[in-house]
């Protein structure tokens, strides 16, 4: 550090701070503490890009320390141990999370680590200064649970493969906690359930826990309830973990203890009833009945495994047991606050989870500085900025990733806020539940705008369009400027849909499957069409490799499905959609509306219903030019808005 601390200051020493729980806990320290922290990590440039990338912003507190927990001494050299020795709280958090690490890198990671870690804590406390030892565990871990359960430690695992990653752990847990009586410093050791990610946005990029079961679901490998309705998988989120990790941190006498970090199980959701959360959410099947929990695992360990990648490790965190948490609602009434109700955030967890487990791109390149947020029941994705937000709604066989490179550009060139929005069952947005597609995709869109009180520009490409100008209508805001690309609802050339509409009054799962046929070189062929690029080029192929591997998710193809029947199959009123949609009147807030057509389209034509208010302005491409000619639109969409600020200028005069 390059100070010398305060009397009574915090430093903190910490293990495990790029991992899912560690990163959320050192922004809550930066954004809430004026803890100083040292963090122990294998590459500082690394962490450091991590943490950056997570939204950590300020390092002024911060000091890296290159190390391994895995390595005799982890790695450190005198001039850290001095270091180190400064801190006066230490919280051990470390270790990779993966059920099937083999015996002896778990040993190396955990219980050496352990040990190590001990050795540290005991050389502080010599010289009096240890104020606190936080150690993080797993919730199945016996001790502290009681005499009974502490002396399963030594259970029948010893030569077990299988239970290498929780063994280790467990006997960690066991030894700093003897080291503690021994040395006489506080310890709390904090056991949190399978980790889920924050409030509002549910990012959970640690697939190994409850993603392992979305998988199953996905892909159809789940079609029994494990255990039945005795059973349970207990779940915290992750800042509900950093929150009371940094609670502990600042306290200044702290009273020691252990802390399961879960809800009852009484007040929790029991495996039948996640299970049809999460069917419903994923758009499959609810299970039929239930099979008892031994029988599954032993059929993982026959070829199961094999064949679904559902390791059978994976199910040690689904239990009937009921746990103490007593001291857990102690400290969180010393914390101020309730435990959370997860089902709240499940649809959100899960749609995250269901589209990270999608295989990507070899050739994609996300931009890495932009941010995700949530608005209403959708995920989006975007920048923050000066002035008026663009709000962008994408199209069919799109989710908000295709259309980061025309936000970026418009970022770029505006330096205004710009926020992409999955629809409602596509990209990382839960599906809507209601029984009417559109109305669903509609209302949706208007709650996350009711959540965006300043004045915006509104922009929707395909039926994204249709979305977005039935929204702004729906909304009755005069404060929205809107842009149409490509507009698609009833303007369908029927020539060239015959077969497609004869394929969607098929029932709904065919329909679906049918979709999921489809090859990626068949989708690369559709986009290429008067696209305006040459054959191969990468934007078409990465675009149809990302259509053909969204469409392994039952959610996203269920979506589509549902979106096409609307466009192709949904429209009986005597007016067409964009008479009684695409009639704006203009204001001296929203100027001239806009909508740009690319006239190489096969399979729409300009909607006749557009009234004469809408700027027109036409491209030589095809149906996706918002994607493929991202640079121009958005050149196009900065000159708009531009001299809609001058029309609106001149009538103010």
């Amino acid at each position: 550090m390059n100070q010398t601390t305060n009397l009574g200051q915090t430093v903190l020493f910490m293990t495990g701070s790029t991992g899912f729980i560690g990163k959320e806990t050192v922004k809550q320290l930066v954004e809430k503490t004026d803890v100083h922290m040292l963090l122990l990590v294998r590459s500082e440039q690394r962490a450091r890009t991590v943490l950056e990338s997570y939204g950590v912003s300020n390092f002024e507190r911060i000091t890296f320390i290159v190390g391994d927990l895995s390595v005799q001494g982890l790695g450190l050299t005198p001039e850290d141990r001095v270091l180190i020795r400064e801190a006066n709280v230490i919280l051990h958090s470390g270790g990779t999370m993966d059920i099937t690490l083999e015996r002896e890198i778990a040993e190396k990671v955990f219980r050496r680590g352990a040990r190590e870690i001990a050795k540290l804590a005991e050389d502080i406390q010599r010289r009096g200064g240890l104020r606190h030892f936080i150690h993080v565990v797993g919730f199945m871990s016996p001790y502290g649970q009681g005499s009974e359960r502490e002396e399963q430690i030594r259970f029948n695992h010893s030569d077990s493969q299988e239970s290498a990653y929780e063994e280790m752990k467990f006997q960690a847990d066991g030894y700093i906690r003897e080291h503690a009586k021994r040395y006489g410093y506080p310890l709390s050791v904090v056991n949190p359930s399978t980790v889920v990610g924050p409030r509002p946005t549910g990012e959970t990029e640690q697939t190994g826990g409850i993603g392992l079961l979305i998988g199953a679901v996905q892909k159809g490998f789940m079609p029994v309830v494990p255990g039945g309705s005795s059973y349970w998988l207990p779940l915290v989120e992750n800042d509900v973990v950093a929150e009371t990790l940094v609670f502990l941190t600042k306290d200044a006498i702290p009273l020691g203890g252990t802390y399961p970090l879960l809800a009852r199980k009484e007040t929790s959701p029991n495996m039948k009833e996640l299970l049809h959360i999460l069917t419903k959410q994923l758009d499959v099947p609810k299970p039929a009945g239930a099979l008892p929990l031994s029988w599954i695992q032993e059929l993982l360990n026959i070829g199961g495994t094999r064949i679904s990648g559902i390791p059978a490790q994976s199910l040690a965190f689904i239990t009937d047991r009921t746990f103490q948490v007593e001291e857990t609602e102690g400290l969180l009434k010393r914390m101020g606050r309730t435990w959370p109700d997860i089902r709240e955030q499940l649809p959100f967890i899960t749609a995250d989870l269901d589209y990270r487990l999608l295989p990507k791109p070899e050739t994609e390149h996300v931009p890495t500085d932009c941010i995700r947020v949530r608005r209403g029941n959708l995920a989006m994705l975007g920048w923050e900025g000066k002035g008026e937000p663009w709000v962008i709604v994408h199209g069919l066989l799109q989710s908000a990733d295709d259309l980061l490179p025309l936000g970026l550009q418009l970022r770029k060139l505006t330096g205004n806020p710009v926020w992409i929005v999955d629809l409602a069952g596509f990209g990382r947005s839960p599906v809507h539940l209601e029984p009417d597609a559109f109305k669903g995709q509609v209302n949706a869109l208007v709650d996350a705008l009711t959540e965006m009180k300043l004045p915006l520009k509104l922009i929707g490409h395909s039926v994204g369009a249709a979305i977005a100008a039935a929204a702004l209508k729906r909304s009755g805001r005069k404060d929205i400027r809107l842009v149409l690309l490509q507009p698609a609802a009833d303007n369908v050339n029927e020539g060239n849909s015959r077969r497609l509409k004869q394929m969607l009054r098929l029932p709904r799962r065919v329909v679906r499957t049918l979709l999921r046929s489809k090859s990626q070189r068949s989708w690369a062929r559709m986009f290429g069409t008067g696209s305006g690029l040459g054959v191969g080029d990468d934007s078409i192929d990465t675009l149809a490799q990302r259509v053909y591997a969204s469409f392994r998710s039952p959610r996203i193809a269920g979506a589509h499905v549902d979106l096409l029947r609307w466009i192709h199959l949904g429209h009986k009123q005597e007016l067409s959609f964009w008479e009684q949609y695409g009639n704006l009147k203009q204001t001296k807030n929203t100027g001239d509306p806009l909508v740009i057509w690319a006239e190489k389209d096969r399979d729409y034509h300009y909607p006749v219903g557009l009234h004469d208010g809408y700027q027109k302005i036409t491209l030589p491409y095809g149906h996706y030019f918002p994607v493929f000619q991202f640079e121009q639109t958005a050149v196009i969409l900065m000159e708009w808005a531009e001299n809609s600020h001058m029309n609106n200028d001149r009538m103010e005069a």
